[in-house]
């Protein structure tokens, strides 16, 4: 029985978990952590593929299916645990590891937050996630859907919508539509500070109002009014208007030497 409370949508369709697992470009040599294998339908796929598959799975009851895999497939690893809670630096091998997962809608903010966090371990990420989360992961500038999600994603890694699937592909169906998306980490971004995270989602807080308002409350007018003389912009520009590489601008001449250089230029 699927717990509701766990936001569980099995993919049943051999058809739509091979399509799924070829867009992934899974090979012998990789390592996969799968997030909430649910009864095991996709594990199958990845594991006929993969070098090896750690499950995590939070819900101790579907244990009964997933011992069925692991019986089935050697290179398979069930882990019962919260996958919000586990380091993934304990999976890397030789290689880093791609992640996969028909993720469980209700927690997909934090799990993209976690991906991004320890983005150092992971070569790529391929993901259901609802249609509109897919959308606004890929927005561009000047849309309702562009955000801190997309442009702290958009920085850090090249993300693609692959495909989507209708609520009919899952068991129960959603109420919604789903995309399939793809997540791969830009190696010379790895270095990133990760207070860069937290700086865009502070320019995007308050969506309806100026951006400059955000920033100086954090920052002081003074060195607000300096930056944007810097960056070219109007004092009404919004963080909607700005493209991902901009903000990691912003970051680092809030953030250097940089910003009292130009004060003395002036």
């Amino acid at each position: 029985m699927l717990k509701k409370g766990l936001s569980q949508h099995l993919i049943k369709d051999r058809n739509i978990l091979d399509k799924i697992v070829s867009l992934t470009s899974i090979c012998r040599d990789d390592v996969v952590v799968e997030i909430g294998p649910g009864q095991g339908d996709l594990t199958h796929c990845i594991a006929e593929r993969a070098g090896l598959v750690y499950a995590i799975e939070i819900d101790g009851s579907l244990k009964p299916y997933l011992d069925d895999v692991e019986k089935t497939y050697r290179n398979v690893k069930v882990i019962y645990d919260d996958f919000l809670d586990i380091s993934l630096s304990q999976f890397i091998d030789n290689r880093k590891i791609k992640v996969i997962g028909n993720i469980p809608y209700k927690i997909t903010g934090p799990i993209l937050f976690k991906l991004i966090r320890e983005r150092g371990v992971i070569e790529s990420a391929y993901l259901t996630v609802q249609k509109e989360i897919a959308e606004r992961i890929v927005s561009t500038t000047h849309r309702r859907t562009y955000g801190a999600l997309s442009v702290n994603l958009q920085i850090l890694s090249d993300v693609r919508m692959l495909f989507t699937l209708k609520p009919t592909v899952f068991i129960p169906p959603p109420k919604v539509e789903s995309a399939l998306i793809s997540i791969i980490f830009k190696e010379d971004e790895l270095k990133i500070d990760e207070d860069l995270v937290e700086f865009v989602r502070l320019c995007f807080k308050h969506k309806r109002k100026y951006m400059k308002n955000s920033l100086s409350d954090r920052y002081g007018a003074d060195r607000i009014a300096i930056l944007y003389k810097y960056m070219g912009f109007s004092a009404n520009i919004r963080a909607e208007e700005i493209e991902p590489h901009g903000f990691k601008k912003m970051y680092m001449f809030l953030n250097s030497k940089q910003n009292d250089l130009f004060i003395q230029g002036k």
